[in-house]
Parts: structure tokens; sequence; C-alpha cells
């Protein structure tokens, strides 16, 4: 911000110097007029006493030369004080007036709120990170996530290696209904990302609202192939055969997600409803709905593997908690009694629990950050409805004990969701 008012400076001295000099210069010359024209005339002067005296006319010539020296004296005054004007303040009114005007014009017009608003937002960029990804508080508006959105941009030109950052933009931008950027830091994201399989749905979902569906059809199925338990990239892959009217197809793919899903959540139920929509659709269109058969690929249970070198976490539901509707699980790792801000954090879609996984240095929320570089670490483990991080309505959250990172235990540490937010 301080180089931008040293280049506006620079601009109005350049245009001031550029008004005032002329007026110097114009002065000067109109000084040195005067004087040449006064020499002129006392020249054509003498001449003149001389042809009178000639003539005759002219009874007395040294009182008329002593007449005209005596005039030419008198003249010098008003030489001077000409010369004096050319460096007189009166250029001083032109350039308040440049600098009002200018000033003027650019409070009036000029982006001089949305450039302060830049450099707030990129200095709150941690505490708008805190707010929005680790607090979920409920009290950030839009204008908050604009803001986030717009440090988060400005710090991704400075790293643009950091494909967890262009991920995260690209979520961001999906949900403010901005397609184009989403597609854009979504492509970054996909190329940088080590794991494919984690920004392949939702790049999916920008190139579908962008009109490229062949790209996202492969995108989705490369998923698939990739993590057959992975819900979210089943259901998005469903819904793009809804939008194109397949009937048939959407319901195959609804099929395949149901051994995936425990019986009777919130999710399970609404897929069956989409089945159902879906045979009412061919009924009406005079097709039968060809039966679909389940593969054992297809039945394995909604479990993620846990990876060797990573913390392995066994995650349940005390009694009395059912799953929130839509449910998204957020598995993350804080300091214990340190700041909130997350180490590494992980998100799975329309969970099955009990469940286990795992986390570890590819889920740490800064590149190339380690979780063994912290001597202790506590392992949580959130539940929110619609996927959405602020939503601390019918979330419930569940803790470990403190966790030693010296050396990482064989058997799996328990985390209960046992309380709302």
């Amino acid at each position: 911000m301080t180089a931008f008012w040293i280049v506006i400076a620079a601009l109005l001295v350049l245009t001031s110097l550029a008004l005032v000099l002329p007026l110097w210069r114009g002065e000067g010359r109109q000084s040195i007029s005067r004087s040449a024209l006064n020499k002129q005339l006392y020249r054509q002067r003498l001449l003149e006493i001389g042809e009178e005296r000639e003539q005759g006319v002219l009874a007395e010539e040294p009182d008329s030369l002593v007449e005209l020296q005596r005039s030419l004296l008198d003249d010098i005054p008003d030489v001077e004080q000409t010369a004096r004007a050319g460096k007189s303040l009166i250029w001083i009114p032109g350039v308040l007036v440049l600098l009002i005007v200018s000033l003027g014009l650019y409070y009036k017009l000029g982006a001089w709120q949305e450039v302060a608003r830049w450099q707030d937002a990129s200095s709150r960029i941690g505490e708008l990170s805190n707010r929005i990804l680790v607090e979920r508080n409920a009290e950030v508006t839009e204008q908050d996530l604009l803001d986030f959105t717009l440090a988060l941009r400005t710090r991704l030109k400075d790293e643009p290696n950091d494909y967890r950052g262009w991920l995260l933009l690209g979520r961001l931008s999906l949900d403010g209904n901005d397609p184009e950027m989403a597609r854009e830091a979504l492509a970054h994201a996909y190329d940088l990302a080590p794991q494919k399989a984690m920004v392949a749905v939702p790049y999916a979902q920008a190139l579908m609202m962008t009109g490229d569906e062949a790209q996202a059809d492969s995108l989705l199925k490369a998923a698939i192939a990739e993590e057959p338990g992975n819900i979210e990239a089943h259901s998005v892959y469903a819904f793009m055969a809804l939008q194109k009217e397949d009937f048939q197809t959407a319901l195959a793919r609804w099929q395949a997600m149901l051994p995936l899903m425990e019986k009777g959540t919130p999710r399970y139920v609404m897929v069956e409803r989409s089945m159902e929509y879906a045979r009412a659709q061919l009924k009406a269109r005079g097709i039968a709905a060809a039966p679909v058969a389940e593969s054992a690929g297809q039945a394995q249970a909604s479990q993620s593997q846990v990876k060797e070198g990573e913390f392995p976490l066994h995650i349940t539901l005390a009694e009395g908690i059912q799953l929130p509707p839509d449910a998204h699980l957020f598995v993350f790792a804080v300091v214990p009694n340190g700041p909130p801000m997350p180490i590494a954090v992980k998100r799975i879609a329309g969970p099955s629990l009990p469940l286990t996984l795992s986390l570890g240095d590819g889920d740490a929320m800064m590149e190339g950050s380690k979780l063994e570089a912290y001597p202790e670490l506590q392992f949580k483990a959130r539940l929110s409805r619609g996927g959405n991080v602020m939503n601390k309505e019918g979330a419930f959250e569940g803790s470990s004990a403190p966790v030693k990172t010296a050396t990482i235990p064989s058997a799996p540490i328990d985390i209960r969701i046992d309380h709302a937010l």
C-alpha cells in the first residue's frame, strides 16, 4: 500500500512540474522581450533626435538626450518588476487545483476501497482461516468468505505449488457459485495433488458446471476405480446421468452406492427415493428398469484403509447420537491445549460408522508440514450437516486422549463422538 501511494505522489509531482515549468519559462521570455523593446525604442529615438537636429527642428539636443535617458531609467524598475513576476507564486493555485481535482476524482471513481479491502483481507488470512475452517463460527458472514477467498488467491500467487490451497479455493468458489474460478483453481490442484482422487470430485463438479461433461465423466470413473468406496464420487457420477435424463444409468449408479452406506441413514433413504424417482421416469416412458447386479467391489464397507506411516484412528458413535442428514465427517489433529488451528484434516462424505481410517503428513494443512514435528497431538472427529464446516446445527464431535508422536501406535486410536456442539 505504501508503494502505491509513493507512485501516486510521484505522478502528481511530475504533472505539477509539467504545469509550472511552462509558466516560469513564459514569464522569463516576457521580461527579456520588454528589455529588448526598450533598447530598440531608445535607439530609434536617438536616430530621430539626430534627424531633427540636422533638419534644424531640435534646438537643444543635449536636453533631449538627457530626457530620453531619464525616460529609459524610469522604465528600468518596470523591467525588474516583470522579472520578479516571473518568479512569483502564481503557479501555486494551479498546482492546488490539480491536486484537489486529481485526489477528488480518485476518491470518487478510483478503486481505493477495493485496494484497502484487499490489503486488510491479506493481513487477516490467519484469523479468517481459523474462524471459517477450525472454529466453524456461525457468525461468519458472506463478506468474511469473500475476504478469505481474496486473501487465499493472494497467497497462492506467492505459493503456486500449494495444491491444498488451490483445492480450498476451488471448493470456496463452488460454494460461491463461481464455476469458472473453481475450474481454474481445481485444475491447478489436480495437476499438483499426489492423490488425484481427492481432487477429482470437486473438479468434476466444476467441469460439469462449465459444460465439459466428457472430462468430468473421465475424472469420476478414475476416482471410483482408485477408491471404490468414495461415496461422493458415486453420488456426483449418478447425478451426472440424471442431468442427462439417462435414468437407467443413474439407477445403476445409485444401486452401486447402497452397499457403501448404512441402512436407515438419511443419505441411504435419499438414494432410495432417487432410485424410486428414476424407476417412475422409466415407467412413464414405457421402459423397464434393468436389474442391477451387485458386485463384490460395490458391496464393500465404506471404510478407509489405514496407511502405513500414518496414525490409525477408530471412530464410533455414542449411544443416542444419530448421523445428521447429509452427514460429512471431518477428522483433524490439533495441538493439545494449543491453538485451535488444525495440523491435518481429512473429510469424508456420507460416512458409515464405526469407521477406521488414518491421518498422516499427506493430510497436513500446510505444504511440507510433518505431524512428528509436534511432541503431542490430539485427534478429533466432527459430524456436520451438508459438508458445511461452519454449520454447528445438528453437529456432533468427539476427541481422543493426547497422543505422543514419537512412535505411531499399532492399535487404532479411539475417538468416540459423544457430544453436540
